[in-house]
């Protein structure tokens, strides 16, 4: 093999080792048990009262519950309605604290990991279908409030059908570098100039409720274009209408819109299930506070 051949290879070897380096570098790290005693561990015992309230916020039943009045686990959070995309089906898996094939093994550690950096105990990682992204934003009380609530349902055996996936996508080797170049597990910070209300709200909405899934556009690398934040965008289902602009809206319209819509949007779509949720479990004063902030952002 000619010298320069034989350089030039070992040249691209090296800077292929060099963007691995790079990738390992940038991905947040699971929490481990000395991270979690030192970092995570909560001053008071876990409330699933108040975790069931978070649980609606969260959204987890939009997906993780099962409406099929057929199915043998209706009504329970074992895996819900697959989600149908461009990519091909997520499917939501069983998340009741059955040991086997739910959650019942997990470990708060574990909860953590996968709340808020994507990983699976297993060391599997997520696809972004499930808002990792955003849960990354809560507090850990939140989170583990919510754990406790999960837990205190009656586990359910059921083990859900895999993700099908269209090539490449199938791969989750690509969630791990997707992951390196574009997820960030900051944590909500507020923004101490503006008020409780306003940061109550922006802390809900961009974690919790995650509502740029659907209403932030994307790039071509399905990360949220943080530019136009919450202006409207093409839904991820192709049978749905786009995700409507929400931001910059009058105050007393997203109010009413959060407090009241469930009865006057579309069953069969994603919002309502959001909606029914906001306006059965979220207390009046969270209302107030996502319409607070909201309306304060530019419209455009």
């Amino acid at each position: 093999m000619p010298k320069k051949l034989m350089m030039g290879l070992f040249a691209l070897i090296l800077i292929g080792l060099g963007i691995i380096v790079l990738l390992l570098m940038r991905i947040p790290q699971k929490i481990d048990r000395e991270n979690f005693t030192l970092n995570y561990t909560p001053l008071v015992q876990p409330d699933p009262t108040r975790g069931e309230v978070l649980y609606h916020l969260a959204g987890c039943g939009n997906c993780h519950l099962n409406r099929d009045p057929e199915s043998p686990i209706f009504a329970t959070l074992a895996g819900g309605t697959p989600l149908e995309t461009n990519f091909g089906n997520f499917v939501p898996p069983n998340i009741t604290p059955d040991k086997p094939t739910g959650i019942g093994a997990w470990s708060d550690i574990d909860f953590l990991n996968a709340m808020t950096r994507g990983v699976s105990p297993d060391g599997t990682h997520y696809y972004a279908a499930f808002p990792f992204t955003a849960y990354a934003l809560m507090s850990t009380e939140d989170i583990l409030d919510i754990k406790a609530y999960l837990f205190s349902l009656d586990p359910v055996s059921y083990q859900a059908p895999k993700t099908d996936l269209v090539f490449p996508f199938n791969f989750r080797i690509n969630n791990f570098i997707w992951k390196a170049m574009f997820f960030s597990d900051d944590k909500f910070v507020p923004d101490e100039t503006k008020s409780e209300e306003w940061n109550r709200g922006a802390y809900i909405v961009n974690s919790l409720g995650h509502c740029g899934s659907c209403h932030t556009p994307r790039n071509i690398f399905t990360v949220e274009k943080s530019d136009q934040l919450f202006q409207g965008a093409p839904s991820l289902i192709p049978s749905e209408k786009p995700a409507p602009r929400i931001a910059g809206l009058d105050r007393d319209t997203i109010l009413n819109g959060l407090d009241e819509w469930a009865g006057a949007v579309n069953e069969n779509s994603s919002m309502y299930l959001v909606t029914q949720a906001y306006s059965q479990y979220a207390p009046y004063s969270d209302l107030e506070a996502i319409a607070t902030y909201l309306s304060s952002l530019p419209p455009n």
